[in-house]
């Protein structure tokens, strides 16, 4: 934090679950303004810790998994895949991206680096595209390319 932004952390009690759902003392965030307003301003600090910053002010958050969750899946395997996240973002789904965690929840890694937890639908979606090789292996084919899904 720099010495000219103030941390307002103990006054904002902000929240994100891991679905995604923002939370203001513990009732939901709906407006899709303010919504949209604190996406666009949550940053990592070097710490790994989460945080709000909107001109000279600072709010670290609480975040039970990842910031942002993929909504959805668009487009279709043979032209290729995008994720959709809760933020209405939209980016090119990469195979080599995704990873599956604890209880076998699928994340995928953003370009920018930050990682983004599958929502239960979208990887459903996902998965109904995925097939198990000749080797009892899952993979995902989109165009001419197979990709493991390893754990």
């Amino acid at each position: 934090m720099n010495s000219d932004q103030r941390d307002v952390t103990s006054s904002c009690r902000i929240r994100i679950d891991k679905e995604g759902k923002w939370f203001f003392e513990g009732n939901e965030i709906i407006n899709p303004m303010v919504l949209r307003t604190f996406c666009d301003a949550l940053e990592m600090d070097k710490q790994g810790r989460y945080r709000i910053v909107i001109r000279n002010e600072v709010c670290y958050i609480e975040v039970e998994d990842t910031p942002f969750v993929v909504s959805a899946i668009r487009g279709d395997p043979h032209c290729g895949l995008y994720v959709r996240l809760n933020t209405m973002k939209t980016y090119p789904l990469d195979p080599e991206n995704l990873c599956i965690g604890k209880d076998n929840v699928l994340y995928m890694i953003l370009p920018d680096g930050m990682k983004v937890r599958f929502s239960r639908p979208a990887y459903y979606s996902l998965a109904l595209m995925m097939e198990e090789d000749d080797s009892g292996n899952i993979v995902l084919k989109i165009g001419d390319m197979i990709h493991a899904i390893f754990p």
